[in-house]
């Protein structure tokens, strides 16, 4: 067993964490002023809550979550808070300066678990702030470098990470319709109504088909324990994207251990980046940056396995948001679009049944 050691001292409250002194300290700055206010209308769709930290040397962002308020955490049975232990034990360091996280600080405040970070207001993309072709192929640069960084490393089993596997990216369903606790955001009811409306847009084999695999998903974690794992992002979007110089990645809640092409087909998929690079283009793009870092070529026939396998699971985990936004959208053409989107990823689905029974 690989025995990882903390590079990182985490603080005991967020109290001590906020505290003036401890700020100057961390800063390398005088702070005396310190207030800590809601970021309105921003806080986690899973639950966790996000507040802006107006201090006399600058503002900064604050993040708190708890597995028994964040539905994230909860799905993946996030009892370690991994998105700090990631930062904790220094593996989000070694990225640098390739892929920053902009983490100052954190703290484990008796069940909850807070980051506080650069404020990147300004830096982070939406929908509604479209990615350059440069951008694009610096954030695509980046995830190879993450993959090729941690590619099969050992440290990833390491039980003090608390990373999952493959497994959480099916559960969400089985996880939703079994909940009954407390609110954790509006996540868990996105995916019971999505899978619902599923069964109205897809053809009934195929729907069939994507509820078998969440059901029995053995099959499918079978064929994916056969390629090389790596650590993943999990949550690898827009929306999760800043851009200051170099590529940043925020919120590494959903990390995991397993296939680099789940993480490749979450920023790759419908919408993201299409304004700026194509799929194809941007597959072949990541493909030659991953083979350079890790200095090998991939066989061609086992490259397109990988690539089904990582969109299938992809599919599996996003079909159900894309039909929920078909339901609740009421412009027509953004209706017409989630429809094919969802048809698209149930034939992602369908494309990769013929790797589970190699």
């Amino acid at each position: 067993m690989f025995n990882l050691e903390p590079q990182h001292t985490l603080f005991d409250s967020v109290d001590h964490l906020l505290a003036p002194a401890t700020l100057s300290s961390l800063l390398g700055r005088s702070v005396s002023r310190v207030e800590c206010r809601p970021m309105n209308g921003h806080s986690g769709l899973a639950g966790g809550q996000l507040s802006y930290v107006d201090t006399d040397a600058g503002r900064f962002v604050l993040k708190q979550m708890a597995i028994t308020a964040d539905w994230v955490m909860f799905c993946t049975d996030d009892y370690l808070g991994r998105s700090v232990r990631l930062w904790q034990y220094g593996l989000l360091d070694e990225l640098l300066p390739h892929l920053e996280h902009k983490i100052i600080a954190a703290a484990h405040d008796g069940d909850g678990w807070a980051i506080l970070m650069e404020d990147l207001t300004g830096h982070v993309y939406t929908w509604d702030r479209p990615l350059t072709p440069e951008v694009v192929a610096s954030f695509l640069d980046a995830l190879a470098r993450l993959h090729a960084t941690f590619w099969n490393d050992p440290r990833l089993t390491d039980p003090c990470l608390g990373l999952a596997g493959t497994e959480p990216f099916l559960e969400q369903l089985p996880r939703a319709q079994n909940y009954n606790g407390p609110a954790m955001g509006v996540i868990a009811d996105w995916i019971k109504e999505g899978w619902a409306v599923l069964a109205e847009l897809l053809a009934s084999d195929v729907f069939a088909q994507m509820r078998r695999l969440i059901e029995e998903p053995q099959p499918l974690l079978a064929a994916v324990s056969r390629y090389p794992h790596t650590l993943l992002h999990g949550d690898y979007r827009a929306e999760n994207l800043a851009y200051d110089g170099w590529p940043i990645a925020l919120d590494w809640q959903q990390a995991a251990r397993s296939l680099m092409t789940i993480d490749l087909a979450w920023i790759t998929k419908h919408g993201y980046i299409q304004a700026a690079m194509s799929q194809d283009e941007a597959i072949r793009y990541y493909r030659q940056r991953l083979e350079l870092y890790l200095n090998q070529s991939f066989d061609d026939s086992e490259w397109q396995v990988m690539v089904d396998l990582g969109y299938a699971i992809d599919a599996l985990r996003f079909a159900c948001f894309a039909a929920f936004f078909y339901k609740v959208d009421e412009l027509p053409e953004r209706r017409a679009w989630n429809e094919r989107v969802v048809n698209d990823l149930g034939q992602m689905v369908m494309g990769a049944m013929r790797w589970l029974e190699k």
